[in-house]
């Protein structure tokens, strides 16, 4: 790297620019988001992500420099200190990737086609399990999630190193938090069946279900489940059934359980 081209200062618009990123209403203004580390700019690149800018430390890795060179990118090249500013990774790879966010991929069109398979989840707050509910529904075959706008950021760094990728890939239907049940009426209306995943006095044991093409699951929030509200215009409750005494699941794995529900049954 030429010295007259690295970025030294902290103050450097640029860097400033992209620092704020992290910032999730800064992301929705600029339409931009950033990606942290090596893995992730690779998936971006193999799955078509536009990408503006790509940041890279002082002295990084050779692969990394092959790695920034497939990103058809502006590349920007920063000192260690302004790089440790710039940088969420407790152990960074020496690169920062900014991008477009994908609209095509992650839109606000509430439209379900009859052959996709879909979860939909109700203000799941927590990035980690976000994430990994977007990478377990990529992995095992859901065509589309759908989420409730009380959801995470999909662009929050923690949603993006959960997801391991998955974000680049799966899509996604953000609704308005307050127009799921007209979204469940909409679907049962449509012939699909829809299942609240509830503590309930009526709630039936999900392996017990004739699951079919077309049916899905309602995940709900972390600590407080589904609104009861949503509960009552889904088709039934369902419940996981677990080992007396034992918590209750963590939502992302019983989300990865609804998945797999619905994806095995997918040809029926």
């Amino acid at each position: 790297m030429d010295k007259k081209q690295i970025i030294t200062s902290r103050q450097n618009p640029l860097v400033k620019s992209i620092c704020a990123l992290s910032d999730k209403k800064r992301r929705a203004e600029s339409g931009l988001f950033r990606i942290d580390g090596k893995k992730l700019l690779e998936e971006a690149i193999s799955s078509g992500i536009s990408i503006k800018y790509v940041v890279l430390r002082e002295g990084c890795d050779d692969s990394v420099l092959e790695l920034a060179s497939r990103a058809r990118a502006d590349i920007v090249s920063v000192s260690e200190s302004v790089f440790e500013k710039m940088s969420d990774e407790r152990s960074p790879e020496g690169v920062i990737t900014v991008a477009y966010m994908p609209s095509a991929l992650h839109t606000t069109d509430a439209r379900v086609y009859e052959n996709e398979s879909i979860l939909i989840a109700q203000a799941l707050r927590d990035p980690g399990n976000l994430g990994t509910v977007i990478r377990s529904a990529y992995a095992l075959g859901i065509d589309k999630l759908v989420l409730t706008s009380d959801c995470a950021d999909l662009y929050n760094p923690k949603t993006q190193r959960a997801a391991m990728g998955a974000i680049f890939k799966l899509p996604t239907v953000s609704i308005p938090a307050d127009g799921i049940e007209d979204f469940i009426r909409e679907l049962i209306k449509s012939g699909r069946r829809v299942y609240a995943t509830a503590l309930h006095a009526d709630a039936r044991d999900i392996s017990e279900l004739d699951m079919r093409s077309g049916d899905c699951f309602v995940i709900g929030n972390e600590g407080h489940g589904l609104r009861s509200s949503t509960v009552d215009v889904c088709t039934a409750p369902v419940v996981i059934p677990m080992r007396e005494g034992a918590e209750s699941l963590n939502a992302a794995a019983a989300a990865a359980i609804c998945i797999w529900e619905t994806v095995r049954n997918k040809s029926k």
